[in-house]
């Protein structure tokens, strides 16, 4: 349907196809068109790719194909590819992910979010050389990993000058995700369009098959121009009737049969091979080399039977063969034999043994009984799917290698491996159905139905119903599988122990602890009891990250994360672990992302925290991990508490109560208080703050198996004295002073010496604030960092000492209202800065840039000729952090380098005192 003929009656469309490449020189903008099959979806694709073209962009076709939808990221690699040569300018870690996608290079499994942000990244680096028209067909046939990167890219191209055009069949968007995506819907053409079009492409018909023809036709572009083709002269001229109706899909296949029908049997051979084998560029190689192996002769003469039928198209410069239309792979496919199709499904796996995941599948297809060796090189090519982030594709794999297993035993472990990756890619029904369907429950399949249970359902006591009872059947082993398994299963039981936090949960958990591995331990240390065995995990931490390798199981690292989140020292092994794991396999883990938004929070990068939770709550809405959504609703909650947003803060906790209450999910039930108590401490409703929070942590008290006790301790200590219980907030400093927490890890020596400094009589008050915010790197947590400067502040000011008051308040009042974006908090610091005497407005448009605590430090530092990475063994932050940070400081000083630091810190400072 080549030419203007098939734009007939198409104008709307085209239309807002050329507005799409007028943006796309200066902003990204993505169109699906979505319609019936032969409506004129791929005429328009054509015709956008012509003007494309003529405007000056640079256009990259995408075609999904059915036969590689279970190969993952195939599509991807047809978007890719092309634009390998901007790559160069890539940072490395990108370039690698890219490399590891399109099989240039072997690795572990890289997340899906990594991938998505190098793709993105490519397409922006191509698309400020030249503005990009990125055109996809077919996009139900997209494999779903494929079709995740395309709706990420999709939804980020601001700023990226590419117009993302697509087609669908109507009804089926396969796995691409159209939140956010515009649809344009491409209908039937109206009558009076269909006759023009009709009358254009056949212009000799007799009246009575003209009218017989648009009623068949109802519209759709393809039967119009294709139909009449196939009718006798008789027929076209009215003197024989026309065929019998049959169903419109019905019909169009129809018309292929008919000259698929007419080829030889070595031809129709030669394009069920190129349908088995995909339409990527040098198929034409694969397809020659399968009719040889298949014992055919091979003649050129057959493609150009082919082309002349208008079944195919071939571009011998590029040696690939494509189809013209969809329907005619399918239906060659479909009228082909079965055996036919298992003998080139058998011919193309013989000369695939340099790909192996290509060679695995055609041999799968090939077998028409249970075959060990088959199975074996199945489950290998989803082993390696797996490690590229493909885990959906994964399951597809696994679940067939068990299909074909001989061994019952190995049926079962296949299955067992499929419904874990399941697990992992977040088909949380599919896991629980590939768990139910063993026939003997091992510890495998439990922790599969127990992980469902947690993350979908929240179900914390049938969790322990599913997986206590097989956990303490397992007999001990000492192989490193079994030892990992038993692990992931803790890992679920732990966590159903941890956000459930009931006490009748916790004995189970400890009868099991003692056969689960370090990692585990230390973890379970850390998170079970805090105040009380989590004192010197800091330093097995450090012991146990010295372990590291791209070898390491990747769920063991779960732990580490699961720990240094509670130890609120993520953000510095971060990037360590990612090095010593491998970026794309640590990218993976969603426990990761929950991690940086909770650290996000407490560093004072609120920001950062919204951001990153939205991402999560986004990723956790498409997979159903209900329980994380909540999780990161709780992030969402934390922000809107500091910042005193009242009524998002009261829709936060609504949804987090509506669902943490049934499930009698205690510890999410706990964020309610925490994160309302600490909006009733910055708008100073202090008598609200202590009941909220006595309530959770009563004063004088640690609770065991509470491990937010921490989250509290500052707020019940400064609302007690507030509200003139005195003795309840010392009762609970000396309890944080016997628990030792300030030696669990450094934002609690902050927080013990701030609660310390409020409760102290005067005559040591000052002294303790002043020692408070000499702890090493206390800056780091700006939240309590600007508190105590607060705090400090108005202590000074009721002692009359104005001036000393006047620099604790103004730092203060700089985090909250620059670094944080409080305004309760800053309106409290701005009111003390009035009584002390000072005038304070908004700030002034051209005044310097303010430095925020934790850049100042790392620029002080610096200034001392520390490099980054003792900047950030310092800090507790990455080198990569200090780095960023530091690069951020030398404009706002109006510097270049590290040379010209302290000169110019010198010279800001007495600015600012002028």
């Amino acid at each position: 349907m080549g030419g203007t003929l098939s734009l007939v009656g198409r104008t709307r469309e085209m239309h807002a196809l050329e507005v799409m490449l007028a943006e796309a020189e200066n902003e990204g903008t993505a169109l699906l068109l979505q319609g019936d099959p032969g409506v004129g979806k791929t005429a328009l694709l054509d015709a956008v790719s012509v003007r494309a073209r003529k405007n000056g962009l640079r256009v990259v076709r995408v075609v999904g194909v059915e036969s590689e939808q279970e190969l993952a990221f195939s599509a991807l690699h047809q978007l890719l590819h092309p634009l390998l040569d901007h790559a160069a300018g890539l940072p490395a870690f990108q370039s690698a992910v890219l490399e590891q996608v399109l099989s240039i290079r072997e690795g572990s499994d890289p997340g899906r979010f990594a991938i998505s942000a190098a793709a993105l990244a490519l397409l922006q680096a191509a698309s400020r050389a030249q503005p990009l028209s990125v055109v996809v067909d077919d996009v139900h046939w997209i494999d779903r990993s494929s079709a995740e990167v395309l709706t990420f890219m999709s939804r980020r191209l601001s700023g990226c000058r590419a117009a993302f055009v697509m087609a669908t069949r109507g009804g089926s968007n396969g796995y691409l995700d159209l939140s956010g995506i515009r649809v344009l819907d491409v209908g039937p053409l109206p009558a009076s369009d269909a006759l023009l079009l009709l009358d254009s492409s056949h212009p000799d018909l007799a009246e009575p098959t003209r009218r017989r023809l648009l009623e068949e036709a109802e519209g759709n572009a393809l039967a119009l121009v294709e139909l009449p083709g196939q009718l006798t002269p008789a027929q076209r001229d009215g003197v024989d009737a026309l065929p019998v109706n049959l169903p419109l899909s019905s019909r169009l296949e129809s018309v292929f049969a008919d000259r698929i029908r007419k080829l030889d049997a070595v031809t129709r051979f030669t394009l069920l091979l190129t349908a088995l084998d995909g339409q990527r560029p040098g198929n034409l190689r694969d397809v020659r080399a399968g009719v040889v192996q298949a014992n055919q002769q091979w003649d050129d003469g057959m493609l150009e039977a082919g082309e002349r039928t208008d079944l195919i198209r071939v571009d011998h410069l590029a040696e690939q063969i494509t189809f013209r239309h969809p329907l005619v792979r399918s239906c060659v496919v479909h009228m082909s034999p079965v055996g036919h199709r298992r003998t080139a499904h058998r011919a193309l796996a013989e000369i695939m043994r340099q790909q192996p995941e290509r060679r695995a599948w055609h041999l799968a297809h090939a077998a028409d009984e249970p075959d060990e060796t088959v199975a074996v090189e199945l489950t290998l090519a989803a082993e390696r799917t797996q490690a590229r982030g493909g885990a959906a594709e994964a399951v597809v794999a696994y679940r067939r290698a068990a299909e074909l297993s001989q061994d019952p035993a190995e049926r079962a472990r296949r299955l067992d491996k499929a419904a874990f990756a399941a697990g992992v890619a977040g088909l949380l029904e599919t896991a629980e159905e590939l768990a139910g369907a063993q026939t003997a429950e091992t510890l495998r399949s439990a922790t599969t139905a127990a992980y469902v249970q947690f993350h979908r359902d929240g179900d914390m006591d049938t969790v322990f119903r599913i997986l206590l009872p097989v956990m303490e059947a397992a007999p001990r082993s000492t192989t490193a599988e079994d030892q990992e398994a038993f692990d992931d299963a803790f890992y679920v039981l732990l966590n159903a122990a941890v956000w459930g936090g009931r006490p009748e949960l916790w004995p189970g958990v400890y009868g099991v602890v003692d056969r689960v591995s370090e990692a585990a331990r230390m973890c379970f240390d850390c998170v079970a009891d805090p105040a009380r065995t989590a004192h010197d995990v800091r330093e097995r931490l450090d012991r146990v990250t010295a372990t590291l390798s791209p070898s390491t199981p990747l769920w063991r690292v779960n732990w580490l994360i699961y720990t240094a989140m509670y130890l609120d020292c993520f953000t510095y092994y971060d990037g360590v672990w990612r090095d010593l794991v491998g970026a794309d396999a640590y990218d993976s883990l969603r426990f990761a992302v929950v991690a940086r938004t909770h650290e996000a929070f407490m560093r004072g990068d609120w920001d950062r925290t919204v951001a990153v939770a939205a991402h999560g709550i986004a990723d956790a809405t498409v997979h159903d991990y209900n329980l994380i959504h909540v999780v990161f609703t709780y992030g969402l909650a934390m922000v809107a508490s500091g910042r005193g947003d009242e009524e998002a803060l009261r829709t936060y906790c609504e949804t987090i109560a509506a669902w943490a209450e049934p499930r009698r999910a205690l510890l999410l039930m706990s964020a309610v208080n925490e994160t309302r108590a600490r909006a009733a401490v910055g708008r100073g409703d202090f008598e609200e703050a202590y009941q909220l929070a006595s309530e959770m942590t009563p004063a004088g008290e640690l609770p065991s198996h509470f491990p937010h006790y921490q989250r509290f301790f500052l707020d019940l200590v400064e609302s007690a004295m507030r509200t003139g219980r005195q003795a309840e907030a010392r009762a609970h400093v000396d309890a944080g002073r016997r628990a030792r927490i300030d030696t669990i890890s450094p934002h609690l020596e902050v927080i013990l010496a701030a609660a310390a400094a409020i409760v102290a009589p005067d005559e040591q008050a000052g002294e303790l604030y002043e020692a408070a915010l000499a702890i090493p790197d206390a800056c780091v947590w700006t939240y309590d960092y600007a508190r105590i400067r607060l705090l400090y502040g108005e202590w000074l000011r009721r002692r009359r000492e104005y001036k000393a008051a006047r620099g604790q308040l103004s730092a203060a009042l700089d985090l909250f209202e620059q670094r944080l974006r409080a305004p309760l908090w800053a309106q409290r610091a701005r009111s003390e800065l009035r009584a002390a005497g000072v005038g304070v407005g908004v700030p002034q448009a051209g005044k310097a840039a303010a430095m925020s605590a934790q850049e100042r430090r790392i620029a002080e530092l610096a200034a001392r000729g520390l490099s980054n990475k003792e900047i950030g063994r310092k800090l507790n932050i990455s080198p990569r952090t200090a780095g960023a940070h530091l690069y951020r400081v030398f404009p706002k000083l109006g510097i270049t380098s590290r040379a010209a630091l302290r000169d110019a810190l010198r010279t800001f400072d007495e600015a600012r005192s002028a």
